[in-house]
């Protein structure tokens, strides 16, 4: 999250629903789980639901649901007709959402899937998905410590093996760090944070309002 251009405007912020309360600024939000999973209360928001309702920003949901505006009814239909069926996590249904809108550059900040059980098999699918990105001429920015599309370390076949006999690879300390394509944020310092992005009426975001806590 510390690399996350959430100041610089030509970058728009999607996120999963469990994220979205630490991002200073969000422009999509994706709960793509049943209404009996988010009707519940979650250990990050107690009033889960109630949040969902007074949220800002676009949330895409399995459909449109009267009692939260400004949910929008994902087009799974369309995504299916054109890509394979073949998602096992969020990030997977926002990347093909993003390639049906004409996506250029997609960023990678806090999504690691580095954990055991579901991530792993989520982590398989979101790096499957990259790969279709990347096939499409789409440009990755990977921040610095995302092991995505970054282990095993060792090249096979031409440095995993050694005196005829195969051995393992190691994780790697960091990603790519281009500081031309991200720039190093500081979100526990307010003196360090940048300007975020103003609104259409001049005014600066004020994720209070909606129930969002800018992460300190």
């Amino acid at each position: 999250m510390a690399f996350a251009p959430f100041h610089d405007p030509s970058w728009e912020i999607w996120v999963h629903n469990s994220a979205a309360h630490v991002c200073p600024r969000v422009d999509r939000i994706f709960e793509l789980h049943p209404k009996d999973f988010w009707m519940r209360p979650k250990h990050w928001k107690k009033d889960y639901a109630g949040w969902l309702k007074k949220c800002p920003v676009p949330i895409y949901m399995h459909d449109h649901y009267p009692e939260i505006p400004q949910s929008v009814r994902y087009p799974k239909e369309r995504v299916l007709s054109e890509f394979r069926r073949y998602m096992s996590s969020q990030a997977a249904w926002m990347m093909a959402l993003a390639l049906t809108e004409g996506v250029t550059h997609l960023g990678f900040f806090g999504i690691h899937y580095a954990a055991k059980d579901e991530r792993a098999w989520q982590r398989n699918g979101c790096e499957y998905w990259m790969g279709v990105c990347e096939g499409r001429g789409v440009q990755l920015v990977i921040p610095q410590g995302c092991p995505l599309l970054h282990e095993p370390k060792l090249l096979y076949g031409y440095e995993n093996y050694k005196d005829g006999k195969q051995i393992g690879g190691t994780a790697p300390k960091g990603g790519s760090h281009d500081p031309a394509q991200f720039t190093i944020i500081d979100m526990k310092s307010s003196a360090a944070r940048p300007a975020l992005k103003t609104l259409p009426d001049g005014s600066e975001p004020a994720w209070d309002r909606s129930g969002h806590t800018i992460h300190k």
